[in-house]
């Protein structure tokens, strides 16, 4: 604004000498007051030079990125010490919502704030309907499901690229924890990939779990996939031997588990578990009938299965 009114007034002096111009200015320091000045100046200018205006206007005021006068606050800015940093991330506090009863924006339990018929849920008494009901069909058994330590085949290989696992040698869990590639295993160690990304090492790793990209991932380059059947004390004595005198013997495995273990086979994955007694039955079973079909009278043998339809009857396993 002083540079304008400087501008304006030499421009005055140039023009008309004999008046004396007045160096203070006697409009407000306002915006509008500040484009009247201009206006007047540009008029006094285009009648200066003939009814054209003026091209050579003085450029507008830039202040310095660093300079405090238009700063929001007079701290300097260097040198930078502890006591002249700015919070940036600081922020107005929202509200909190779905707190319950701890707060007023709560939305769960709103309807208990009111008492007697103005509650929504009221039922004279009775226990209402929504705790009677599950809140969905296996409610009960929420946080009960068994859950495998996840690993991640990326994590795998940035721990060998690291130093911290030996691919000279057989990967057990007691390894993975150690190095601490699993944080802590609780119940078995679950190999998985992500959009099928490549493995580079030829390694033999010994888990709990893995799905089918990762099994062919580490089957492409020659190595193998080995699933172990621990159940938790036996898994406790292969992560912590020292805390037995005597290792516990490996118990078997039911037949959920069971079943599970015959599909990791089929995936391609090793597995290796103590096969209970009615499997290796069903087994001999199985081969007995088999060398039957395939002698000499096998025709005779398939005709009567057919007429007794015994291979309609399914085995233990479905």
């Amino acid at each position: 604004m002083r540079s304008l009114q400087r501008c304006f007034s030499n421009r005055l002096t140039a023009l008309f000498p004999r008046i004396e111009v007045m160096t203070a200015s006697p409009w407000r320091n306002t915006a509008g007051s500040a484009l009247k000045a201009r206006c007047f100046a540009d008029q006094v200018a285009i009648q200066s030079d003939g009814g054209v205006p003026s091209r050579a206007d003085p450029e507008p005021f830039r202040p310095h990125p660093m300079s405090l006068r238009f700063a929001y606050t007079t701290t300097p800015f260097f040198p930078i010490w502890r006591n002249n940093l700015r919070d940036l991330w600081k922020r107005k506090k929202g509200k909190r919502l779905g707190k319950g009863m701890s707060g007023d924006k709560g939305l769960y339990w709103r309807s208990k704030r009111q008492k007697g018929k103005q509650t929504r849920t009221w039922e004279r008494g009775n226990f209402p309907l929504f705790k009677r009901l599950p809140r969905w069909p296996e409610a009960h058994m929420r946080g009960k499901r068994p859950e495998l330590d996840p690993l991640n085949l990326s994590k795998l290989r940035y721990f060998i690229q690291k130093g911290r696992l030996d691919t000279r040698f057989p990967i057990t869990q007691r390894h993975l924890q150690d190095s601490r590639c699993v944080k802590r295993v609780k119940l078995g160690v679950k190999l998985f990939n992500v959009n099928d990304f490549p493995f580079p090492y030829k390694i033999d790793i010994e888990v709990a779990s893995a799905d089918q990209s990762s099994i062919d991932a580490i089957r492409a380059v020659g190595g193998s996939v080995t699933v172990v059947y621990m159940e938790k004390v036996a898994l406790r004595a292969h992560l912590k031997p020292w805390k037995y005198e005597v290792l516990p013997r490996t118990a078997r495995p039911g037949l959920k588990m069971t079943t599970y273990m015959e599909k990791m086979k089929a995936r391609g994955a090793i597995v290796r578990y103590i096969k209970p007694l009615w499997l290796i039955e069903e087994e001999k079973r199985l081969q007995t009938q088999l060398r039957e079909l395939q002698g000499e009278d096998g025709v005779q043998v398939a005709r009567k299965m057919v007429e007794s339809r015994e291979y309609v009857k399914k085995t233990i396993l479905g």
